[in-house]
């Protein structure tokens, strides 16, 4: 009987190599596409930037993307160009193509600009004439996002401009940065949207001494809920800002509030919310706390909890403060 087992060792281990030298298990893919839009931003006509390679950071396994569509609908091209204010509210446009990516997690999608060619990349000021835009490092570093099974999927780059933009007044030119873009899937992504009754916008002070009513109405929106209404902050930058206060709380994103009154907010991640309304935050400077009271009036804000995909209206004023809009 040993003599048999012996004998048979060899075969079994054969058979066991041969096994493993089969063909692997198909790597899992989904078709993605990659799009843009932009949350609105006041006294400018165009903010353009031409794009020449998009990154997709996995490990050991980058995508390297240099070939875009063609907006005539021709051959691909080796840049593409976006007036990213045209893209405004839930408008998006495709960047790169449906393309099957491997199922999985992605550190970062990199955006590479081709900067400081007042040609290719810059911003029309409405009555000041064009300026040329800088990017550091010459791309936008943008965060992660994950593929799933399924499909097809599209990601949408939203740029918030009051937070990603400044403008640097000694070379006279605008500083893009990646602080505030957000990496979404479309088919994931939140939204509230509503109308501010524009009683709101000039009925006490500091807003009745506006010399425009129109101006100056800013939707802000904060991660989270019971937020210290004292400690809602305007835009800034806690790593420019060093004499900001610890306790301030930075907002998620804000929106400006067009004049009849509307306002949306989209391509947001599912997640509890407080959303508040200032009369007074023309001046919000992004990167430096301006000590705006926001909400401007005080009992103007509200919480809310968004689910994936979901839409939901928030009308102002509201009537009691902090209920959740319908």
């Amino acid at each position: 009987m040993v003599r048999t087992i012996l004998l048979l060792l060899p075969m079994i281990l054969a058979s066991s190599l041969l096994m493993g030298c089969g063909p692997e298990s198909p790597v899992e893919t989904a078709p993605v596409s990659f799009a843009v839009s932009d949350a609105a931003v006041g006294d400018l006509d165009a903010v353009v930037i031409t794009i020449d390679r998009v990154t997709l950071n996995r490990p050991g396994d980058d995508v390297v993307i240099d070939s875009f569509p063609d907006d005539e609908g021709g051959e691909d091209t080796d840049t593409i160009t976006v007036d990213l204010l045209d893209l405004q509210g839930t408008d998006y446009k495709v960047i790169v193509d449906t393309m099957d990516l491997e199922v999985g997690e992605y550190q970062n999608i990199r955006l590479s600009i081709i900067n400081e060619d007042i040609d290719r990349s810059y911003v029309d000021e409405t009555g000041g004439g064009r300026k040329p835009i800088k990017v550091p490092s010459n791309e936008l570093k943008l965060g992660g996002f994950e593929v799933t099974s399924g499909g097809p999927h599209v990601f949408v780059l939203e740029f918030p401009l009051t937070q990603a933009m400044t403008y640097n007044p000694g070379p006279d030119r605008y500083i893009l940065k990646p602080r505030g873009i957000r990496v979404v899937s479309v088919e994931q992504a939140a939204l509230i949207e509503g109308v501010v009754d524009p009683n709101l916008f000039d009925g006490e002070e500091p807003c009745s001494l506006k010399p425009d009513a129109t101006l100056g109405n800013v939707m802000y929106l904060y991660t989270g809920h019971d937020l210290a209404p004292d400690e809602l902050a305007d835009m800034f930058d806690p790593d420019v800002d060093e004499d900001a206060a610890d306790s301030l709380i930075e907002p998620y994103t804000s929106e400006n509030v067009a004049e009849d009154g509307s306002f949306i907010i989209a391509y947001l991640p599912a997640n509890d919310y407080t959303l508040s309304f200032s009369c007074d935050a023309e001046h919000d400077d992004p990167e430096l706390d301006d000590g705006i009271v926001i909400p401007t009036p005080m009992d103007q804000w509200v919480e809310i909890s968004l689910t994936p995909g979901e839409e939901k209206v928030c009308n102002f004023p509201v009537t009691v403060e902090g209920d959740e809009c319908g």
